[in-house]
């Protein structure tokens, strides 16, 4: 009978099983650390791309608050050139206004049947004097106001009201004659309304 010993061989095996696992384990291990350090690059160059967009975008807002900040200094500049060109402006209109008063009220005034005896124009409003043969001539000149154009705006009156202060009889030269007090008055714009008289309307 042959008896034949089959220890050493499965002790060679199971040290085969051994080192096949040991290696399997080792290139799992390989395998993971492969891994991780693929993800954690990957998640580094991801942050620091992030990183530097908002480092990029922390840049462009203060350009922008930086453009921002211009551009209401630039509109605030903006809105004082307008605000001196509009005063320059009515300062050229106030210097031409009289002389156009005075112009058109040469075609206004009743002729040979009143005479001026003062006038004062002012920026809101011009005050009237003078002497009239009668009543009718004195309506006929208000009426003749109320149509005087404005500077440069031959369709628009210039006065809103004309008014008749005071109508009374005088003996000139043996003539009996009507002095009369007139005053016509601009249309009151809403800016120039003094913020007293603003506050006491509320």
């Amino acid at each position: 009978m042959i008896r034949i010993n089959l220890l050493p061989f499965r002790a060679a095996r199971k040290k085969e099983n051994i080192r096949r696992q040991v290696s399997i384990f080792f290139l799992c291990l390989l395998l993971v650390v492969i891994v991780l350090g693929w993800v954690h690059f990957y998640l580094g160059s991801k942050q620091k791309n992030l990183t530097t967009n908002v480092a990029d975008t922390k840049k462009e807002l203060a350009l922008y608050k930086k453009k921002n900040a211009e551009i209401k200094e630039i509109r605030k500049k903006l809105q004082d050139l307008e605000k001196r060109q509009n005063v320059i402006q009515d300062l050229e209109k106030q210097r031409f206004e009289p002389v156009h008063i005075m112009d058109e009220l040469t075609g206004k005034i009743v002729t040979e049947r009143m005479w001026l005896t003062r006038l004062n124009i002012t920026a809101g409003q011009m005050e009237v004097d003078g002497i009239a043969l009668d009543n009718k001539t004195v309506a006929d000149f208000i009426d003749n106001l109320e149509g005087l154009a404005k500077l440069n705006e031959k369709d628009l009156p210039m006065y809103e009201k004309v008014r008749l202060n005071r109508l009374k009889q005088e003996e000139i030269r043996t003539l009996n004659m009507k002095s009369f007090e007139i005053t016509a008055l601009k249309k009151v714009k809403p800016a120039e309304v003094p913020e007293d008289k603003k506050s006491k309307r509320k």
